[in-house]
């Protein structure tokens, strides 16, 4: 038996209605109660760090070279032989090591400790989702104290997700009303839950110690890194040119994809703050006191003349055996307008700013050791292919640090708790993701939801 012709075309046209739904959805999702000329504005204002950094680096050419300062030939060499040298500086080994571990000890008792942090939410709360049998008693704070806004309506509203210019989903089973409620209750209890045992608002399994522990990890990690820099080979040659020029784009540009659609909204933007802020300090410190990477230590020695005429050059990076694509990574860095940007290493600062940022709030370990690969395999390839001293790597890692710390204790702490608190007044619009509005009143919304 064949099908009937009517039954066939609705077969065949299924997929494009599904990807005319699925991109509808896309868009109405994405504006999110902003229309079309607020939502590209709140783009370029969120984004606006990124946009500044960039610039900098850009127009840095145009700044007269007679008003630039002398370039340092030999000067972060010499130090990150002393503080990363054993053979030739013990002592300094020891002191910076002493220093990493003591700094990142102190870093932990004032900012990293992860203390409650559960405020009240906000009075005005109209249905919230703790349950009244949730005691909150043991928190370290009275029990007047307690945000009253936290006991919930028991039954979520069927309706809450609805949205006016959005129908079913093609190949989805719609959610029914009560399954709505239902799954959004159950959400709201597991939330309830969290927030007894951790007394705060931050994500599930948040690694919130991660920048002090890898701060007093840096001086083992970057001395193994250096010790795996030799000798060179072909598959070395290969890993260090994907990792440094493709791992080094594609990295954070996946984990702001990865903000945006599975976690809160305002976490994207304060990625592009901390990202920016750390390559605006980083370039703007380029500018001010330019330093000489390997390269031109290895081509001219420690008392080479550098000056601002010198071309880019992208050293261990003609290794490896690609072609076009290394002509094209070549003849980038010889038109650079920043040569004698070597300290610090804004490879090592984006990486890293990525692990943190994974590590606070990625529920899975194994994304975090991921990324925390992905900062080991980065040091690594800046060392092998000659574009970094570790002394640039370690200080790419505090740039990072300052420049996350901020955003962590000013303004992470805010957009956490009007997710939760939106969450457990079922405001869609502002407790959602972007990957739960596009797959609204299906199955595959929790898949989206960092609290499930």
């Amino acid at each position: 038996m064949f099908p009937a012709p009517s039954r066939l075309v609705v077969l065949l046209l299924a997929p494009l209605f599904f990807l005319y739904h699925l991109l509808s959805r896309i868009f109405w999702s994405g504006l999110n109660a902003r229309n079309v000329f607020t939502l590209p504005l709140n783009f370029a204002i969120n984004f606006s760090p990124v946009f500044i950094w960039l610039l900098i680096f850009k127009n840095a050419g145009l700044i007269p070279k007679s008003i630039r300062p002398t370039i340092h030939v030999a000067l972060a060499y010499r130090v990150d032989r002393f503080m990363f040298s054993i053979s030739e500086s013990p002592i300094g080994c020891l002191l910076t090591i002493f220093l990493s571990v003591g700094t990142a000890y102190l870093i932990y008792l004032r900012w990293y400790r992860g203390e409650s942090s559960y405020q009240k939410l906000s009075s005005t709360s109209s249905a919230s989702s703790l349950s009244d049998d949730l005691e909150l008693s043991s928190f370290d704070q009275d029990l007047e104290d307690l945000p009253k806004s936290s006991r919930v309506q028991n039954v979520a509203p069927g309706s809450f997700q609805d949205h006016p210019r959005l129908g079913n989903l093609e190949f989805f089973r719609p959610m029914s009303s009560g399954d709505v409620s239902a799954n959004a209750s159950a959400i709201n209890k597991k939330i309830s839950n969290h927030l007894r045992s951790s007394h705060n608002y931050r994500p599930y399994n948040c690694w919130l110690w991660a920048p002090p522990a890898l701060l007093a990890l840096s001086w083992v990690i970057l001395n193994v890194d250096h010790f795996f820099a030799t000798p060179l080979s072909t598959a070395k040659d290969i890993v260090s040119w994907f990792s440094y020029v493709i791992g080094h784009f594609c990295v954070p540009l996946f984990t702001a994809i990865w903000l945006y659609v599975f976690h809160a909204p305002g976490a994207l933007r304060l990625f592009s703050i901390a990202l920016g802020a750390q390559n605006i300090a980083g370039v703007l410190t380029h500018l001010v006191f330019p330093n000489a990477p390997p390269w031109f230590i290895e081509l001219n020695g420690e008392h080479g003349h550098a000056d601002y005429d010198t071309p880019g050059y992208a050293a261990g990076l003609i290794r490896a055996p690609f072609g076009t694509g290394t002509h094209m990574v070549t003849k980038g860095f010889h038109a650079s307008p920043i040569v004698f940007g070597a300290l610090p290493s804004l490879h090592s600062a984006m990486a890293v700013m990525c692990f943190f940022f994974v590590c606070y709030y990625s529920r899975w370990t194994i994304s975090k050791l991921a990324l925390f690969s992905f900062v080991a395999l980065q040091w690594w390839a800046t060392i092998y292919l000659n574009h970094h001293w570790r002394l640039d790597l370690y200080a790419g890692l505090l740039y990072s640090i300052v420049s996350f710390t901020v955003v962590y204790r000013w303004l992470m702490s805010k957009v956490d708790e009007k997710f939760i608190e939106a969450r457990l007044n079922y405001d869609f619009e502002n407790g959602s993701t972007m990957g739960m509005r596009v797959f609204r009143n299906t199955n595959l919304q929790n898949f989206f939801d960092p609290l499930s």
